[in-house]
């Protein structure tokens, strides 16, 4: 029988030669191949629930690692939102849209970015225009990294709020979420409007380890115990995988990011 090693360095994962457009982020059980991530395809957005030392931050570093290899900073830009400073100049200087570590500067950040997406949306919709298969919107995809989600939205905060309107526009205006909380008040965190507005419009999920007694999170999926670095892929429409995720650093005592 087939099992996920403990650990996957990302010398295992392919080649941005072998995946040009596609991120590796780890290795699915059933087959022990290449679990990929189609952020500008079909997966839109990432969800990514998991408790302390399970390797949530380590993983958004991966995604940036592979986007930035794959993609130029004229068709990409990161507003990056961190509020205990662990993604700090992993974003290079020429893709970073904007960096906020506190409720306040998330709220001027979004506010910000909300403009440019609302700049992107078009004035009308010609029915009878034939499809050309070309993005509709005009400059660099925006990916909004986030992490430890959880810290931005204490006490009923919502900074990330001028994004709303724009996430059922997502795919048209080149919009993309990569966020991360814990497991932990999940259930109901859930139910709060962006996460409520991301998870209608189909995002793809990781859920990493966690406690059960926060219930059903997705269709037949309960958290639970996993080592460091693994979780289950949730995509609608398709059947559970088990994956492994990648290590970018091992740390002094060989151990994984949080």
């Amino acid at each position: 029988m087939r099992v996920l090693p403990a650990r996957l360095p990302t010398t295992r994962l392919p080649s941005p030669a072998a995946e040009p457009r596609r991120i590796p982020v780890g290795l699915d059980q059933d087959a022990l191949a290449p679990a990929l991530l189609d952020l500008f395809g079909g997966d839109q957005h990432l969800l990514v629930l998991g408790d302390n030392e399970c390797g949530k931050t380590n993983l958004l570093k991966l995604i940036v690692a592979g986007l930035v290899e794959r993609y130029s900073d004229d068709e990409l830009v990161f507003g990056v939102f961190d509020p205990r400073r662990g993604l700090r100049g992993v974003v290079p200087e020429p893709y970073r849209g904007g960096y906020a570590h506190n409720a306040t500067l998330a709220a001027a950040l979004s506010t910000g970015i909300a403009a440019e997406l609302d700049k992107r949306l078009p004035e009308t919709a010609d029915p009878d225009a034939p499809e050309t298969g070309e993005p509709a919107f005009r400059g660099p995809r925006i990916v909004i990294l986030i992490d430890d989600y959880d810290i931005l939205t204490t006490a009923g905060q919502q900074p990330l709020a001028p994004f709303l309107p724009y996430i059922s526009s997502a795919q048209d205006i080149g919009l993309h979420f990569v966020l991360a909380r814990r497991t932990a008040g999940a259930s109901r965190a859930l139910y709060e409007p962006l996460l409520t507005t991301l998870r209608e419009t189909g995002t793809t999920a990781l859920v990493m380890s966690g406690d059960r007694t926060e219930g059903q999170l997705f269709p037949g999926l309960y958290a639970s115990q996993q080592p460091p670095g693994r979780g289950v892929l949730v995509r609608r429409g398709r059947r559970h995988q088990l994956v492994q995720t990648a290590l970018t650093v091992l740390t002094e005592a060989g151990g994984e990011e949080s």
